[in-house]
C-alpha cells in the first residue's frame, strides 16, 4: 500500500505531492501497490475538497493501481 496524507489547505505543495505520487507509482517495488489518499484538514475554511484534490492529482488516470481518496480531519478523527 501507498498511504498519502494531503494537506487540503496547502495548494502550493500539491504539485510536489503529485510528482512524488507518480514517482512512487512508477517504482518497480510498488507496481502492485494500492493507493489510499487522505485529504486531511477538511475542517478548515477554504480547503480543497477530496474531489478537487483528485482532479488536480489526475487520479482517474491511474489504471494500474486501485486507489481511493478519503476526506478526513485528524483532529476530530472524522473520515
Amino acid at each position: 500500500f501507498i498511504i498519502l496524507v494531503v494537506d487540503s489547505i496547502d495548494r502550493e505543495r500539491l504539485s510536489i505531492t503529485k510528482e512524488e505520487l507518480y514517482r512512487m507509482l512508477a517504482h518497480e517495488d510498488l507496481r502492485k501497490a494500492a493507493v489510499l489518499i487522505f485529504a486531511n484538514k477538511q475542517d478548515m475554511k477554504g480547503c480543497m475538497t477530496a474531489a478537487e484534490i483528485s482532479t488536480y492529482l489526475t487520479l482517474s488516470s491511474i489504471k494500474d493501481h486501485p486507489w481511493h481518496i478519503q476526506s478526513c480531519c485528524a483532529l476530530t478523527g472524522e473520515g
